[in-house]
């Protein structure tokens, strides 16, 4: 049993007796804060725990029947208070195990077509009950240099059973219609296939949470290293979070992250076509196109002089 399991065992006894107090020197309540709040981020006490293996030199040990309040270096402390001061020794994180999305076939089409009907009735995602019935899967070429990864089906896509679809959709065939594109020279996907649930749910959508996204992240892995792109396009920060990984994080503190990559493919992180719907503003219609310019680029796509002056103030 390690020192700070004794030291709560002691004071466990000590209340089961009707002790409800106890002097405490003023130099071990700091170590007792430091298990504490080592206890609180999961991780171990560091010196100041092992400093009470062995009393300083000038520290004179004491019995429990010795110790009073009255003594000058000692202060009287609510034994409740040492029990929260003295926490047990946090125990190893959760480790989940990891999900693999491992669909089979003879030939590229027919291990396409096996993944399809795979994610159909995937466990991992189907047991969760937090998802609708009606898959939605990507759309476009499987050849294709460039991904567009949104983060859930919405309404309009459930409905059509294709991605982006309604307004949102429309401003994503403009942006592409814009680089000279169309649906049938990329490739355009979600993180979560299926749209999340709802109490009493119509037209309304939410984002989906971590935990889903967690398990439909080894279908994107298989989407991705199956179509080879140069470039994926994160379009919005929940996407953003499932591909990069780095937290609840804004989406300008993804937009500003220069050289990541997925599966092999370059990351470019833009606002959600649905962001077009909401401002006009000619500067910020402006930064969306310059992060379609570095998407082209990074394509290795033609780039016009018109193309360039997209969304500049004219002369």
């Amino acid at each position: 049993m390690d020192l700070r399991r004794l030291v709560r065992s002691y004071l466990e006894s000590l209340m089961a007796s009707g002790e409800k107090r106890l002097a405490l020197q003023e130099e071990v309540r700091p170590i007792l804060r430091e298990w504490m709040l080592a206890a609180r981020r999961g991780g171990v006490a560091g010196k100041l725990g092992d400093g009470l293996d062995s009393p300083r030199p000038d520290a004179q040990a004491t019995t429990p029947e010795e110790s009073a309040p009255s003594r000058a270096n000692e202060t009287g402390v609510s034994l409740r208070a040492m029990m929260e001061e003295a926490p047990e020794a946090p125990t190893e994180p959760v480790t989940k195990d990891p999900v693999f999305f491992r669909p089979a076939g003879r030939t590229r089409e027919e291990i396409w077509e096996q993944a399809k009907s795979l994610l159909a009735r995937w466990e991992p995602l189907r047991e969760l009950g937090t998802l609708r019935d009606k898959m939605v899967w990507g759309e476009g070429s499987p050849d294709a240099d460039i991904i567009f990864v949104g983060d859930a089906p919405n309404y309009y896509d459930e409905r059509e059973g294709r991605p982006f679809c309604g307004e949102a959709g429309t401003k994503l065939d403009e942006m592409l219609r814009a680089m000279g594109l169309t649906r049938k020279d990329v490739y355009i996907t979600h993180l979560v296939k299926y749209r999340p649930k709802m109490a009493r749910q119509t037209t309304n959508n939410r984002a989906p949470d971590m935990e889903e996204i967690r398990l439909s992240m080894p279908v994107l892995e298989f989407e991705v290293r199956y179509v080879r792109p140069k470039v994926i396009v994160a379009l919005g920060v929940v996407a953003a979070r499932g591909i990069i990984g780095q937290g609840e994080l804004p989406l300008s503190a993804y937009q500003q992250m220069k050289g990541c990559s997925y599966c092999g493919a370059s990351v470019v992180v833009t606002h959600h076509p649905s962001y077009l719907l909401r401002t006009s503003i000619l500067a910020e219609r402006r930064k969306l196109w310059e992060e379609m310019l570095r998407v082209m680029e990074l394509a290795h796509l033609p780039i016009s002089a018109k193309q360039r002056g997209y969304f500049l103030p004219k002369d």
